[in-house]
């Protein structure tokens, strides 16, 4: 018998244990065959994808079923991914057969492509459809319509033929039905089912692009129902139950477009120097219950979604900007944190307590940031307040980059339109005073509150944050270095080390470079009933309990904190919410994502629409990436595009990889990362949000 037939046999048989390669090669004792072959022929059953490589050394048999079907998420340039139980394999793009992004598919796996890299593989076989219809805009040709899909990763064109218009119209946006799929070459066709709006139509780019995403823009009738039979009072009887707050003087300070209000914070400093913060929290939980209409509808969102010209709540309006929301001069139900700060910021005391409470005032970061400037603020107990808010949140962030806790350096595009979606102007939005009091006091609450369930070793919903991929950490250390920071590995690194180089790049121009490449390397947050170190925050607990009017799991948390302090964590209620917590924090994280994708589209879309007045401008720009085709650049206004190789004229550039830059052979000119270059924009495509540039 072959060896590698024997071996696949042997652990075939014991499929539910891995072997060493040293209990593989004893049942080849005496037998005549190397240890060498046998190591052979596990690499050989490896790339036939018979059997897995595990940590540690070990072996094991690879089932076809399990290990071999996954989710195709696909890149609009062709190519995607599926991520299998044990590994994310690449399928390039001749190898798609027909997948759309999100289909389940069966996957036959290949050769690696080099260390470090996925595994390549082929789809053998579409499992399950994720789309079945699909939005996008239609266009009327000689004898038959054309679909392009609003999502650019559904890279294919469909077909319609013309009985199945349906009274369409070249810049008609449709969701049609999928007829027949794009399988063994042929051309995908649909039908379709109704006209959603024109092309042209105000806010119609925003909705296509949430529709793309299959997001629900609507509340069912049944939520609907139960939110408008919700009184905005709050009953006396509810008002005994609690620990009544209202003469704590409270503050609310969000952005100045902010409808709702998740958050309010009370705050003063006893003779010993030590600070009495209360942070009080919308009780929404107290209105949704499990399973309720309201309840089923915010689950299937998990988050609000934020968008350049509207924001699709998770919650009906009725509680998002009424019952819920801590509105100024009106008693409202909270959930209140209230910690005892020593002056170093280390939390000596605190209580977790359902409130009832009474906001003083609604104030926005932007007037925050001028009453800290320039003092213009005349109400005594606002003042006061800011005042001590503001030496707190400079004690605990003292204390929280101290422990390495990252601050990454970031801006956010804030696009002003007209009562037509057009946009008329990008702001760039960093982090201010005003934010920092805020995020500083949040991330306290939000570790305490992970403290008292870890305390109570109760079922938990954690915000968790692995350390960075190593080869991503590898791929960032090599760049970096080539702009000539000091470095020392980043692989296994402390968030600290990360820090230093946020730090190190403050003041250079290639700053938001810098912090953009860091993120890039980080893991994606997410959410899991497993705790795991946030690294990021350098926090060995974290949760969110602080806005759940616009996220699931801040309101799962209420839940679970409410059964410890009612010791309910017996009932059968709340034994089912903790046997689903696996699933339930999974949902989360990935419509959390999809949220993301939405809004970073929709911005996109708009940033561009707002470029493309500008074309002819020139600008200065940062180079953010360097390929063989060319130059990204960045400007300060956050827009990004592409500089084409063959525009730069004068030479032919050639593209060195290992050190991130074109180079000229004649003239030896360099374009090389974070390198300022000033440039002229050239083009803009709207639709696919894409901007290109010339160097000047």
């Amino acid at each position: 018998m072959q060896v590698s037939k024997k071996i696949l046999n042997q652990l075939k048989r014991e499929a539910k244990r891995s072997f060493s390669v040293d209990e593989i090669f004893s049942n080849f004792s005496g037998k005549g065959i190397s240890r060498e072959s046998v190591v052979k022929a596990l690499s050989v059953l490896e790339n036939d994808a018979k059997i897995r490589h595990e940590k540690g050394g070990r072996w094991r048999f690879r089932s076809p079923v399990d290990s071999l079907t996954g989710v195709f998420k696909a890149h609009r340039k062709g190519y995607g991914f599926v991520s299998l139980a044990d590994d994310d394999v690449f399928v390039p793009a001749s190898k798609v057969n027909g997948a759309l992004h999100g289909d389940e598919v069966r996957v036959r796996l290949g050769h690696k492509r080099g260390p470090g890299e996925s595994r390549e593989a082929k789809i053998a076989e579409i499992t399950r459809r994720a789309n079945k219809t699909i939005i996008g805009r239609f266009e009327s040709q000689k004898n038959k319509g054309v679909v392009m899909p609003a999502n650019d990763r559904l890279f294919y064109e469909f077909t319609i033929a013309p009985k199945n218009f349906s009274g369409a119209k070249t810049g008609d946006i449709v969701e049609i039905e999928v007829v027949l799929w794009p399988i063994d070459g042929q051309r995908p066709k649909g039908r379709v089912m109704r006209v959603i709006g024109r092309d042209t139509d105000p806010g119609m780019d925003i909705t296509v692009i949430v529709m793309a995403h299959n997001w629900p823009q609507e509340f069912s009738d049944d939520a609907l129902a139960a939110a408008r039979s919700m009184t905005d009072a709050v009953a006396k009887e509810e008002i005994a139950e609690r620990l009544d707050l209202r003469d704590q003087f409270t503050v609310t300070i969000d952005g100045l477009d902010a409808k709702d209000f998740d958050d309010a914070l009370s705050l003063r400093v006893d003779k010993r120097g030590y600070y009495h913060l209360g942070v009080h929290i919308a009780d929404v939980s107290h209105y949704v219950t499990p399973g309720s209409p309201i309840d089923k509808d915010a689950f299937v969102k998990t988050t609000s979604m934020y968008l350049p010209d509207r924001v699709i709540p998770m919650l009906p309006h009725e509680l998002s900007t009424g019952i819920c929301s801590l509105n100024p001069q009106v008693d409202r139900l909270a959930f209140s944190v209230l910690m005892e700060i020593d002056p170093d910021g280390e939390v000596a005391n605190f209580k977790i307590s359902e409130t009832i409470i009474q906001s003083d005032a609604r104030l926005t970061y932007e007037e925050v940031d001028r009453h800290l400037s320039k003092g213009l603020l005349k109400e005594p107990q606002t003042e006061k307040l800011l005042r001590l808010l503001h030496m707190l949140a400079q004690v605990l962030e003292k204390k929280r980059l101290a422990r390495g806790s990252l601050n990454f350096e970031t801006i956010e595009p804030k696009l002003i339109l007209d009562k037509n979606g057009r946009p008329l102007e990008i702001l760039v939005r960093e982090r201010t005073t005003a934010t920092q009091m805020i995020e500083e006091t949040m991330i306290l609450t939000n570790e305490t509150v992970a403290e008292f369930m870890l305390d109570h070793r109760a079922p938990m919903v954690f915000r968790v944050h692995d350390r960075p991929d190593p080869d991503a950490v590898f791929s960032i250390s090599k760049l970096i270095s080539e702009l000539g920071y000091p470095m020392r590995s980043l692989t296994q690194a402390h968030p600290r080390t990360f820090q230093a180089l946020i730090d190190f790049a403050h003041n250079r121009p290639e700053r938001l470079l810098i912090n953009s490449l860091l993120l890039r390397a980080m893991s994606r947050a997410k959410y899991s009933p497993a705790l795991v170190p946030h690294f990021g925050l350098a926090s060995p607990h974290y949760c969110h309990f602080t806005s759940p009017i616009r996220r699931y799991p801040d309101l799962t948390v209420h839940r679970l904190v409410k059964a410890v302090l009612t010791k309910t964590l017996g009932t059968k209620e709340v034994m089912n919410l903790a046997n689903n917590l696996a699933a339930l924090t999974e949902h989360c994280s990935i419509q959390e994502r999809e949220a993301e994708a939405a809004s970073r589209e929709a911005t996109g879309v708009k940033v561009a629409e707002y470029m493309k007045d500008n074309v002819g401008d020139e600008f200065t720009a940062v180079i953010t990436g360097v390929t063989n085709y060319g130059l990204f650049v960045q400007l300060d206004n956050s827009a990004e595009g592409l500089v084409h190789v063959r525009t730069l004229s004068g030479d032919y550039y050639r593209f060195e990889a290992e050190r991130y830059l074109l180079k000229g052979e004649r003239t030896g000119q360099i374009y090389r990362i974070g390198q300022s270059v000033n440039v002229k924009l050239v083009k803009v495509s709207v639709a696919q949000r894409q901007l290109d540039f010339i160097v000047i």
